[in-house]
């Protein structure tokens, strides 16, 4: 680019010289005397061609020097940013030379600062001048003290205590649930990477999803379906969390508190409603019983030794149930009379 501005910038000064030099020249008469004088310039009609043809030659002159001058910036950043880069690659040779040194050094001692040891059901993670380098299986490793740092990553499946959260139901009630969150890192790299800390981001994400699935309940379905909950719940957090590198394998509800004035109004709701089914329940039978007393006295109508053994029956269980000590006969029944009381019974 600079070549082609110099390139122009010269032509353009040739074609200057050339318009404002360079025309027909006119002879003069023989008579004349001086040397000086024997040729000049002569004045053609074509002078405002040439003052035109001059001022295009200036105007691609300047172009050309602002041409010159911006590729001469360019390559003066560019040459400034090779300068850096090379100034911070010898700094990072330097830094890692350093660190070689002490290793050689340290070697004898065992590796005093530069080994690292991973633990079974773990991965190390090599960053050199902050950029990943490379992973490290379990066991014990040598690194660069000074250019190279180790984070280990635990692989093995990790339990979450999530803190209790209060949440509102789709039936305005206000509860306070906690849980528990099984989870595995399976991706290092993006684990350290992909998110800024994947703990806490993890349980940020689980405190959320608890709140927006379990608002969308009643407070009777965080009993009774419990299950499909914890099921919606990790089904959200796992799609959002393996970007991450990290797989969620259950969410389980472990607590739920509801509050002290929430419990007795629940206990009253629920006393009430067996009342009423106990209720229903004697209704019923009183029902049934009245039913079958009117039957078996229409039958006990055309038999009154039967009338007579039922009586007889009924003196055997007063006598043989309780401590009773006396029981009062009378000296004669009815068979008649009885019946027609019991008949009024039924009926009423």
């Amino acid at each position: 680019m600079r070549v082609l501005a110099l390139l122009c910038l010269v032509g353009a000064l040739f074609g200057d010289l050339y318009c404002f030099s360079v025309g027909p020249v006119k002879r003069l008469s023989k008579a004349s005397s001086s040397p000086a004088q024997i040729y000049r310039p002569a004045q053609t009609p074509n002078q405002k061609t040439l003052y035109a043809d001059g001022v295009a030659s200036a105007l691609i002159a300047s172009v050309s020097l602002a041409t010159l001058a911006a590729a001469s910036r360019r390559g003066r950043c560019r040459r400034q940013l090779v300068a850096r880069a090379a100034g911070e690659s010898l700094e990072n040779s330097i830094t890692s030379l350093f660190g070689a040194i002490y290793g050689i050094i340290a070697l004898p001692f065992g590796g005093l600062g530069n080994c690292a040891v991973v633990q079974e059901g773990c991965v190390g993670v090599v960053q050199r001048f902050g950029k990943y380098k490379r992973l490290l299986a379990p066991g014990r490793h040598l690194f660069n003290i000074a250019a190279e740092r180790v984070r280990v990553v635990p692989l093995k499946m990790m339990t979450m205590d999530v803190r209790p959260q209060t949440v509102i139901t789709k039936d305005n009630l206000t509860v306070r649930i906690d849980a528990l969150c099984f989870y595995r890192v399976e991706d290092a790299v993006n684990a350290l990477f992909a998110v800024d800390d994947y703990k806490y981001s993890l349980g940020a994400l689980v405190q959320v999803t608890m709140r927006t699935v379990l608002g969308e309940n009643t407070l009777d379905e965080l009993f009774s379906q419990r299950k499909k909950i914890n099921e919606r719940i990790t089904e959200l957090i796992s799609k959002n969390a393996t970007p991450w590198g990290i797989n969620v394998g259950q969410v389980e509800l472990k607590e739920v508190e509801i509050p002290a004035e929430m419990q007795r109004a629940l206990a009253a709701v629920v006393e009430a409603r067996q009342e009423a089914e106990a209720k229903l329940i004697q209704a019923k039978a009183q029902r049934e019983s009245a039913s079958i007393l009117a039957e078996a006295a229409s039958r006990m109508a055309g038999d009154p030794a039967a009338l007579q053994l039922q009586w007889f029956e009924t003196l055997r269980i007063i006598a043989t149930q309780g401590k009773n000590a006396t029981i009062i006969v009378p000296d004669r029944i009815d068979p008649q009379n009885a019946l027609r009381v019991v008949t009024q019974n039924s009926e009423k």
